[in-house]
């Protein structure tokens, strides 16, 4: 039995096949209101020009929250993807349904299929198949694999290649610099623990900074490799605040290796002081600054020009609506929030477990056994709450991020309190220029997520949720129809087989 808004999604959809039937396709029976049987037309041009097939539709009490049943009954193609049986390996039947598709979109997509064949002929293991399977194609597990061409994850447009190759280099550059400073910091230190540092207690202290140095080192490697991974998906999803987003963060970038010079070479420790006269460590640091500086000013510079090429990509995508380009606008700017929380207050984490906290300051069990856990639940939590656009959680998770302004003020104090300074052991003595702006940086992501938060609070029940899944739908299908994705579909059937005799399409 059909609920009543099942049955109107149904019924919708029978009066569209029925008024405006899609191009070669015609409704032949609706015997029920469960089960339909269309007719489709070999496109021209087409290895099945001007062939008629029949395909049945069984939809399920759960229809649209649950695939229908769809094969072939007379005349079934002979195509790589369709068994003699008439069961259709086409991933949108099964694990890749969405409640936005419809008969309409699933017909088109079989046709799109039939119309990219380049050869007749059954899939691998037809036979084998034929005789095991259940009678209903939704009993077999299937498993579907999307490889992409590379020149499908590229961008097309000369401007864009020209900005990822520049990434690229720019991040490598910095990365093989970074790699060649942590290995003359730990060659240094070598050399002082073996020839300078006999001192009693010098060497724990100096080993200590050693370690402070080498860790922030990593940290600048994983920012850059952070960063790529930013700018393909900006590119990926044309999304130009994520592209003015990297040009922000590598301002940062930017300010940390200022910082990190005026530690060593103007204003340095005592520790720090093995490298003042190490001409390469010198070269290196000015190398990074360099690479850095020309990061940025090349990446504000693509930016504004990207701007250009993708910026009406939003108006393509949702249509001329105000109110929804504001909404999917903060939602986007949330999204861009979030991916920064996760590298800075990361950061921030293993700074603190790595360089200050000891195992006998309570400190360090409640950074481990509550902000640790804290951190991770809010930040999925507000993922999870804003793509499902649940008003109540979002919310408490909006109440949690502004509660966290008082934690980073706190922290800020800390650091800088004249008890903590004047310490014989100052925990923070190597890393504190560089842990304050850490702590300045997170203390402002904190403060604009929870805006950002509340802004898409109040855009909830704008249209914008279905407008996404919408358009990632229609993405999907233009995807398919442009033959822009080449699909491997491997078949593993309930009956255990030896490898051999496995079905596969290739």
């Amino acid at each position: 039995m059909f609920g009543a808004v099942n049955s109107k999604r149904l019924m919708g959809e029978l009066q569209q096949m029925e008024s405006e039937p899609p191009a070669l396709m015609r409704l032949l029976s609706c015997d029920s209101l469960d089960l339909w049987v269309v007719t489709m037309v070999g496109a021209e041009g087409t290895l099945y020009a001007g062939e008629k097939f029949t395909l049945q539709f069984r939809f399920p009490a759960s229809y649209p929250f649950e695939a229908p049943e769809v094969i072939f009954t007379d005349n079934v193609p002979v195509h790589p993807h369709i068994y003699s049986n008439g069961h259709i390996c086409l991933s949108i039947l099964y694990a890749q349904w969405s409640p936005a598709l419809s008969v309409e979109s699933v017909c088109l997509s079989i046709l799109s299929m039939l119309s990219s064949c380049t050869r007749k002929e059954r899939p691998v293991g037809d036979k084998h198949y034929v005789l095991s399977a259940a009678e209903s194609p939704k009993a077999t597990h299937w498993q579907f694999e999307v490889l992409h061409r590379l020149g499908d994850v590229l961008p097309k447009n000369h401007f864009t290649q020209i900005y990822v190759l520049s990434v690229l280099t720019l991040a490598s550059a910095c990365i093989i610099a970074e790699s060649y400073i942590l290995f003359l910091t730990r060659q240094s230190h070598t050399v002082a623990l073996d020839n300078l540092w006999q001192v009693p207690g010098v060497q724990q202290a100096v080993t200590t900074s050693i370690t402070t140095y080498m860790v922030y080192n990593i940290l600048f490697i994983l920012a850059q490799v952070y960063t790529i991974f930013l700018c393909m998906e900006a590119l990926a999803h044309k999304d130009i605040i994520q592209i003015v987003v990297v040009v922000v963060f590598y301002f940062v970038c930017v300010v940390f290796a200022v910082t990190r010079y005026i530690a060593f070479f103007i204003y340095p420790s005592v520790a720090a002081r093995m490298f003042t006269f190490n001409s390469n460590m010198h070269i290196m640091q000015v190398t990074v600054m360099v690479c850095y500086v020309l990061s940025l000013i090349s990446l504000a510079v693509f930016s504004y020009k990207l701007k250009q090429v993708v910026g009406w990509n939003v108006y393509k995508r949702l249509g001329a609506d105000i109110s929804l380009h504001r909404a999917y606008l903060w939602h986007q700017c949330l999204m861009m929030l979030l991916k920064m929380d996760i590298y800075f207050i990361g950061s921030y984490l293993v700074q603190m477990t790595a360089l200050v906290l000891k195992v006998d300051d309570i400190e360090t069990w409640l950074q481990i056994t509550v902000f640790i856990p804290f951190c991770v639940i809010v930040i999925s939590g507000t993922l999870f709450a804003l793509h499902g656009e649940r008003r109540r959680l979002m919310q408490g998770l909006a109440a949690c991020w502004f509660l966290s302004i008082g934690y980073f003020v706190f922290k800020m104090y800390r650091v800088n309190a004249p008890n903590i300074i004047h310490l014989p052991n100052d925990p923070y003595e190597d890393s504190r220029p560089f842990f304050m702006i850490t702590v300045v940086v997170c203390f402002l992501l904190v403060i604009a997520t929870g805006i950002a938060s509340i802004q898409c609070i109040c855009n909830f029940d704008s249209g914008l949720k279905e407008a996404i899944a919408y358009d990632k739908m229609r993405t999907r299908h233009m995807k398919l129809y442009n033959k822009k994705d080449e699909e491997t579909v491997q078949l593993i059937p309930d009956s255990t087989l030896p490898a051999h005799e496995r079905f596969a399409l290739e």
